[in-house]
């Protein structure tokens, strides 16, 4: 074979691959880009609130600056780890080896109430549970109490926290069975156990759980809860549009630029909707 001829056939089989590869991947692309999900329009829009971790400043991952900085980006809700010392002091770290060098909670529930920031609201994500009177009485202090939750709950503590212990609504993470999530698509879905029985306010679950049905039946219980594992734009998009109203993010910047250019969307393509109505109103009166 003549090498212009093979070199001929070689090109036409790179091509005709190229074009097939594409052929599968952009309709993939497609469905996932955040553009094809803000065509649709959110129900919930006026309660969606954006939960960030708190954000990371002058190399400290948990601080009052971390915090306002995450307010400041678009979060509606800050997560931010608790330990404690050993005198009880609640205090800003994921560390119990740092609780002496850690800011205190009390400096985070005072910044709470500054005028920028006092309609946002913490998840304090417990990593040493303690006693937490102290905790308690300072969320009284600064009138904080409607505003602070407490996460980090998993099912080996279910039992070591509950209603006598907190005045703070608390949240467990949660996950659910398969016969769980089957007894939702047949609409004979029953209260968690686990729920019940430690009192808490709702859980945290895992986005790869929701769907239609399953934020329907917990808004249905009137079950708050926290969607987590949300790694992309596409999947919190995914996420708001299944109905959930509490999303944590990765990247509180661009996701909140994403839900205001989505509710700005909404918003044209509703004055275009009640323009349209209006001429059309308009003409059917000059045509009388």
């Amino acid at each position: 074979m003549k090498p212009e001829k093979k070199g001929l056939i070689s090109f036409s089989a790179v091509l005709i691959a190229v074009i097939v590869a594409a052929a599968i991947i952009i309709p993939i692309v497609r469905r996932n880009s955040v553009s094809v999900y803000m065509r649709e329009d959110l129900g919930n829009v006026d309660n969606i609130s954006l939960i960030a971790h708190c954000s990371e400043v002058d190399g400290v991952e948990n601080s009052v600056a971390g915090f306002k900085e995450s307010v400041r980006l678009g979060a509606n809700a800050v997560i931010v780890d608790l330990c404690f010392k050993k005198d009880g002091t609640p205090v800003m770290t994921d560390s119990y080896s740092e609780v002496d060098s850690a800011e205190r909670v009390e400096a985070l529930f005072s910044a709470m109430n500054e005028e920028k920031f006092n309609s946002a609201c913490v998840y304090l994500n417990i990593v040493q549970l303690s006693d937490i009177a102290k905790l308690n009485s300072l969320a009284v202090e600064y009138n904080v109490v409607n505003r602070v939750f407490l996460t980090g709950i998993d099912s080996d503590r279910y039992e070591l926290i509950g209603t006598d212990d907190t005045i703070l609504p608390f949240l467990i993470d949660y996950t659910f069975t398969a016969e769980e999530l089957e007894s939702i698509k047949k609409g004979s879905f029953s209260m968690p156990e686990a729920l019940e029985k430690a009192g808490a306010s709702g859980l945290v679950t895992d986005y790869s759980q929701i769907s239609n049905e399953v934020v329907e039946t917990l808004n249905d219980y009137g079950i708050l809860f926290i969607v987590d594992g949300i790694e992309s734009n596409s999947d919190m998009c995914k996420a708001l549009l299944c109905g959930a109203n509490n999303v944590i993010v990765k990247d509180i910047k661009k996701s909140r630029e994403t839900v205001d250019e989505w509710t700005l969307e909404m918003q044209n393509r509703y004055k275009e909707s009640v323009d349209k109505s209006i001429k059309a109103l308009s003409q059917k009166s000059k045509d009388r």
